[in-house]
């Protein structure tokens, strides 16, 4: 009979230590499902922000290109006129562009400040906050 106790602890050691494995499989893989989910939340954000900003380029190009052209060769005729007698050294199709090159200099400006905003909520944040309370708790524990 002494020997059935000495048997048991051994195998109860080893159903904790299996319970405790376990357990802790379970936990990590909670955490990986967690940063997971958050990772692909990244991503998409990423991805909207990576199609604006090429959105962003290639309609400032066109316009730039379209504007300018339409917009020179209507205003210089006018730009010429009032000039006249004022600045001979700056023909009405420079003025004009450069009056445009502000203007789409400013738009740009917006566009980039818009660009650089921040989602609402932080980045991995519940992910964070976990690592955080698992820190806690093991200090706690220890």
């Amino acid at each position: 009979m002494d020997s059935e106790p000495v048997n048991d602890e051994p195998v109860s050691r080893q159903h904790s230590s299996q319970k405790v494995t376990h357990t802790l499989s379970d936990f990590i893989g909670a955490r990986v499902e967690l940063a997971s989910i958050e990772a692909k939340e990244a991503i998409s954000y990423t991805g909207k922000k990576v199609v604006q900003g090429v959105a962003l380029a290639l309609s400032a190009f066109f316009l730039w290109s379209l504007i300018l052209a339409a917009t020179i060769g209507v205003l210089a005729p006018l730009a010429d006129q009032w000039l006249d007698n004022k600045a001979e050294w700056l023909p009405g199709w420079s003025a004009i562009a450069i009056v445009l090159a502000i203007i789409h200099l400013l738009v740009a400006a917006v566009c980039f400040c818009k660009l650089r905003h921040k989602p609402v909520t932080p980045l991995f944040e519940l992910s964070r906050k976990e690592i955080e309370n698992d820190k806690l708790w093991l200090q706690k524990n220890k």
